[in-house]
């Protein structure tokens, strides 16, 4: 009779040891979801400049949904051609104080797999998939796939059949393109920078900048541009 009391004790205190067991494993499988602030910010920071560029809210403009090369940041960046944006003038002024090797190093490490001579020679190509809707406010965008210049998106943008969204070269030329790279954190988190690209459909010509906004008062707010007359 004691044999068969302990072998049920035993029973007992293994079931109670499966349970507790199967309640840590369902913790860990469904953790709670939480608000991703980093690309909160992030957003934040993208909308709130494209908003400053567009002059006519009631036309459509062309986001590339490949983001832009962030190898392409740390090469602008690494420049050192940064200038500081007066917050009352708004006008721009050469800032050499900004741009710090060590920092950059920091950034390099983080954000890149490659050496310093191989961002030197980055292109926008190969950039990180993809700008969606739900990441952009203003909801009067096109985004395309296919890269400025292209012979596949010549062929889309000059063809007769999309005569509902260009009627010619004229007005593809003046159709307003835009890019933009995932921005990085610099500084300590102090700032964000991204890459923004402005040109036109026809991939003719276009400047690349990169953007540097810092947080002051628990906003983001625009502080530099760098390189601003640098060509694509």
């Amino acid at each position: 009779m004691k044999n068969i009391n302990i072998i049920f004790i035993v029973v007992i205190l293994m079931a109670g040891c499966a349970t507790r067991s199967d309640k840590v494993i369902v913790a860990a499988i469904n953790p709670i979801p939480k608000n991703n602030d980093t690309l909160i910010e992030k957003y934040a920071v993208i909308n709130d400049y494209l908003d400053s560029q567009i002059r006519d809210r009631s036309k459509k403009i062309m986001i590339l949904s490949k983001k832009t090369n962030t190898n392409v940041t740390l090469k602008i960046l690494r420049l050192n051609d940064i200038y500081v944006r007066d917050s009352i003038t708004l006008n721009y002024s050469e800032d050499k104080t900004f741009y710090k090797e060590s920092e950059w190093e920091i950034a390099r490490k983080k954000y890149s797999k490659n050496s310093i001579a191989e961002i030197e020679n980055a292109t926008d190509r190969a950039g990180e998939c993809c700008w969606v809707a739900e990441n952009f406010n203003y909801k009067n965008v096109i985004f395309e796939e296919l890269q400025p210049g292209s012979t596949a998106f010549m062929e889309k943008y000059m063809s007769s059949k999309i005569v509902p969204i260009v009627q010619n070269v004229d007005s593809i030329a003046h159709y307003k393109l835009y890019s933009f790279s995932e921005p990085i954190y610099y500084q300590n988190r102090e700032c964000l920078i991204f890459t923004f690209y402005k040109g036109d459909l026809l991939g003719l010509g276009g400047s690349s900048v990169i953007v540097i906004y810092k947080k002051k008062n628990g906003k983001w707010i625009q502080t530099h541009i760098g390189n601003p007359n640098w060509i694509s």
